[in-house]
């Protein structure tokens, strides 16, 4: 023990440090699967939508438009794969309505008159009812690791980390004058909340 020198010592007490440790030693996603990765990549998610809400009280249009592509990118390979990805057709049908929403802001981009208003409110209710499906769906393609976690208790408690950051995120977002001021909008090129303050919290 004597001969030791620092290199050795700074060794030897790094190993201690984390013998047992599974978060020090990196070796806790090992044991889980892919609890960690899904777990990260939908809170980070998670955060900046409820965040946003919070400050805004709305859905960015970019985060709506990501509903569009996600059901862009099935549908498209449902068509260009059908010998590999065996589908039925109802289940396809689930995706439409935020494609079809889409392709008709597009053709009408300012939509007058009662019918035409009707036709995307009704469209915009049904691509809200879908959004379960459509979540569940996706989720299984992104995140298939989710579904083969061991036991429903690690299903749950990823669950309930995601919602947890979630009302954390949105609280955040709504109670940003606690946290952020009116500059901190502006120099990420954000407009400021309307609760925003002008002084450091």
């Amino acid at each position: 023990m004597h001969g030791e020198g620092p290199a050795e010592r700074a060794a030897g007490k790094s190993r201690r440090l984390t013998d047992g440790d599974d978060l020090l030693r990196g070796t806790a996603e090992q044991k889980l699967g892919g609890f960690y990765a899904i777990a990260f990549g939908a809170s980070l998610f998670a955060w900046d939508l409820a965040f946003n809400f919070g400050t805004h009280r709305t859905i960015f249009y970019y985060q709506r438009q990501d509903l569009f592509v996600l059901s862009l990118v099935v549908l498209l390979s449902a068509l260009l794969l059908r010998r590999r990805v065996h589908t039925h057709l109802w289940v396809l049908l689930f995706f439409a309505p935020p494609l079809v929403l889409q392709l008709a802001r597009l053709v009408i981009p300012h939509p007058h008159g009662d019918v035409i208003a009707t036709v995307e409110s009704v469209l915009a209710v049904a691509t809200i009812a879908v959004l379960p499906v459509v979540a569940t769906i996706v989720l299984r393609l992104l995140a298939p690791n989710y579904f083969t976690l061991p036991g429903r208790r690690l299903k749950i408690t990823m669950a309930a980390i995601v919602v947890g950051v979630t009302l954390l995120g949105f609280l955040t977002g709504y109670f940003n004058d606690h946290f952020l001021t009116c500059q901190d909008f502006i120099v990420a090129g954000e407009d400021p909340a309307p609760n925003c303050t002008h002084t450091k919290p």
